[in-house]
């Protein structure tokens, strides 16, 4: 395809369909897929770009790409119930693949398995405040209030305070 700028971009894709090679003026993208049609990996112009990881259930566990020479990576923890429970973002020197910077942010759910609560690290918590089957009521940041609705009996909004 040509873009309104001018640029070309080519596609190509298997007999099934995945996307397996792309090109983008000088940039050649390879989509590599493992046996169970997930994406592993992708490379530009023959470098690693992007990986990912998969565990046995085959829920996404990493994504990792370099990053002005540092890997940097995003692991994937899950809960008993399957919902994703933490993120954790780490970066590494290339040589000597030391740990220069991680950052983790965990996830909370509800009685009725609704995600309510995301906690950064070293950081207030952020929280979705909702009634009834989930209807957002409110979000908060540690203990301030940053937005709450008011709704009239069929849920719509009648009222944003801040």
């Amino acid at each position: 395809e040509t873009g309104f700028d001018g640029r070309t971009q080519r596609y190509h894709h298997d007999l099934t369909g995945k996307l397996i090679r792309s090109e983008d003026e000088g940039l050649v993208t390879h989509w590599r897929y493992d046996e169970a049609d997930r994406l592993t990996h992708r490379t530009v112009n023959g470098e690693t770009a992007e990986r990912w990881q998969y565990d046995e259930r085959g829920w996404l566990t990493d994504i990792s790409h370099i990053s002005e020479g540092h890997r940097v990576t995003v692991h994937y923890g899950y809960d008993s119930k399957g919902r994703l429970a933490s993120e954790h973002l780490t970066v590494h020197h290339p040589q000597t693949n030391e740990l220069l910077w991680q950052h983790e942010t965990r996830h909370a759910y509800n009685a009725q398995g609704l995600a309510n609560r995301c906690i950064p690290d070293s950081l207030p918590a952020v929280e979705w405040l909702t009634y009834g089957s989930g209807w957002l009521s409110g979000m908060k940041l540690g203990d301030t209030p940053l937005v709450e609705y008011t709704r009239d009996r069929l849920h719509r909004e009648t009222l944003r305070s801040f």
